[in-house]
């Protein structure tokens, strides 16, 4: 069976598309992709989508503009429309080049695809690049589940991206592009072996072939195996991690409870699940310690522990509470504001505070619609009070007899999350008494009922982000 037919097959057998579906192609103006473009356009038209193609020319070679002009014209001549763009930054970058230089593709891809309102994107990713994936992931020492390689369809931020080479070998590509005369640019940095994936091709690989000429179909087939195997776990698993794991506003949370009512199995798997997680969606790696501190920080009797993990993310447990977020910088905890009577400002884009005489209360339009929270209390005069960060020493007033309780104890023993204490405030008159811990708890004293004298609001509106 020839390539073309193989491929044909692939395509209605998979279904990986509608006639009427548009696709974008990625082509850099090698062999793999223009062969696959070829393919592509030669589908016959009751599996043939309509094709768009995206070119990066990275500026990192001589030829690399020859190179884009070469597929500027190939896509004219067969009248595909063609989106380019040049990676600006390519020549400045010294180090991580091939994974600046990936992010930046798939920036661009994205962004062609919402503006043609593309859902699929097609790559010429083939069988060898399969077989070198998971070879460079075991010898890196990766997570079982990434040793499946590359998928034959995944979701992107925006639609998805196919593979349909991932069965066909290198040979076979180079093979038709001989048999139909076409033309492509060899990158000659696939023969340097500065890079990790030119020495397993040109070295390692060959000298296991030498023991086993079907590594590269083994290889293949335990991806495929894998793939399948993981999927079904997964799927067996998804209820209870998805009792275990939730993402929020606050970042992502894990409910400590439920991961202790799984089996160490269970465990294991779901944090797995949950790092793979982390890396797909967010700016963050984690390794095999990073993971087994997790576990451990999990499995403790510690109640409240936090430490950075990388790239700006934190890890909070208080109690059962478990976050791995961003860090949340609250500006300068010595913040302090001065509200004068029947006035309120806005403590941040999202917070607003305001204090006034009982009845005069007046809110600005922008925070009509916010979360609000008020409390009442009753001076001879007041006027004017603070707001500000909590310090260490201050206390609330407790009940008539003016018995108190330090802020700080009064967080550990609600079981307050450090998140929310960092962005908590502190009310104070002008004799320094608290009024208000914002937006946990009044003082006593704030809710004294004394008719001959002044009542006083304070108000506390916010937005969640």
């Amino acid at each position: 069976m020839s390539l073309r037919q193989k491929f044909q097959q692939q395509v209605k057998k998979s279904d990986w598309w509608q006639p009427d579906d548009k696709i974008l192609v990625a082509v850099s103006g090698g062999v793999d992709s223009i062969v696959l473009l070829h393919l592509l356009l030669e589908l016959p038209e009751e599996v043939k989508p309509k094709i768009y193609v995206a070119h990066i020319n990275h500026q990192l070679r001589e030829d690399s503009e020859e190179e884009e002009a070469y597929v500027l014209k190939f896509c004219r001549d067969k009248q595909v429309p063609i989106h380019t763009t040049k990676w600006s930054k390519g020549p400045q970058i010294t180090s991580n080049v091939e994974q600046e230089a990936r992010d930046f593709r798939y920036t661009f891809f994205e962004e062609v695809m919402k503006k043609e309102r593309i859902q699929t994107l097609v790559t010429a990713h083939h069988a060898d690049d399969q077989v070198e994936t998971v070879m460079m992931r075991l010898i890196s020492g990766n997570r079982l589940s990434t040793l499946s390689g590359i998928k034959e369809k995944r979701d992107l931020n925006y639609g998805n991206v196919i593979r349909p080479l991932l069965h066909m070998k290198k040979e076979e590509l180079l093979a038709y592009s001989k048999e139909r005369k076409l033309f492509f640019y060899e990158d000659e940095s696939n023969f340097s072996l500065d890079y990790f994936r030119n020495r397993l091709r040109q070295t390692l690989i060959p000298e296991i072939k030498k023991e086993n000429p079907k590594f590269s179909e083994h290889i293949v087939h335990f991806s495929q195996e894998l793939t399948n195997d993981m999927t079904l776990l997964q799927e067996l698993m998804e209820p209870k991690y998805q009792k275990c794991v939730v993402f929020s506003k606050a970042g992502w949370k894990i409910n400590r409870q439920e991961f202790l009512a799984c089996t160490t199995r269970e465990q294991r798997f779901i944090l797995d699940y949950f790092i793979a997680e982390l890396m797909k969606n967010e700016t963050i790696s984690l390794g095999f310690s990073q993971k087994n501190q997790l576990l451990s920080n999990l499995l403790s009797d510690k109640p409240n522990q936090s430490y950075h993990l990388k790239n700006g993310w934190y890890f909070k447990r208080t109690y059962d509470e478990v976050i791995i977020s961003k860090e949340v910088v609250v500006k300068g905890k010595s913040e302090s504001f001065k509200v004068l009577k029947n006035t309120g400002l806005f403590l941040s884009e999202t917070e607003w505070f305001g204090f006034f005489e009982k009845a005069h209360e007046v809110l600005p339009e922008r925070c009509q619609s916010w979360e609000k929270k008020s409390i009442s209390f009753v001076e001879p005069t007041c006027q004017q009070v603070v707001i500000r960060r909590h310090r260490a020493g201050d206390r609330l007033i407790l009940n008539e007899k003016k018995h108190t309780k330090k802020v700080s104890r009064y967080f550990i023993d609600e079981k307050i999350p450090a998140l929310e204490r960092e962005k908590s405030w502190v009310v104070e008159d002008h004799e320094n008494i608290v009024k208000w811990l914002v937006p946990f708890r009044e003082s006593y004293l704030s809710i004294r009922d004394e008719t001959d004298k002044i009542q006083y609001k304070l108000v506390y509106c916010y937005k969640d982000k």
